[in-house]
């Protein structure tokens, strides 16, 4: 019975820690203050209440997907690198063939990008 009780006491003890740490924050927070531009939702560096028809850097949306996809270009070589260390032996040649091939498309994009300028910030 007493482990019961140390139970009991312990989470007694984490009950009235957690509700004296919600009060003392509480009063020596700062108020909230409630404006309108606080309680406006904020995406991507946008205002939402602003013109839909604002411009958009085209730059800014290539360099992001280019992100994206060397992103996804590194996730796919960690999981083949990984692959290789733990069953060298088990993988096929047409699985090595198509990881190179897809490694090579995506090597030969970002040197046309890189030709076009659009790394270029």
């Amino acid at each position: 019975m007493s482990i019961l009780y140390q139970g009991l006491y312990f989470l007694l003890f984490v009950l009235f820690l957690s509700v004296g740490l919600m009060v003392v924050s509480m009063v020596l927070g700062q108020r909230v203050r409630r404006n309108s531009d606080k309680l406006v939702s904020f995406e991507c560096g946008f205002d939402p209440m602003s013109s839909s028809r604002s411009p958009f850097s085209f730059r800014f949306f290539v360099l992001a997907l280019l992100f994206l996809i060397f992103d996804v270009e590194v996730v796919m070589i960690i999981s083949f690198c990984y692959s290789l260390g733990m069953s060298f032996l088990s993988l096929s040649s047409l699985s090595c063939f198509y990881f190179f091939l897809f490694f090579l498309i995506l090597l030969l994009g970002l040197v046309h990008e890189a030709n076009e300028g659009s790394l270029d910030w």
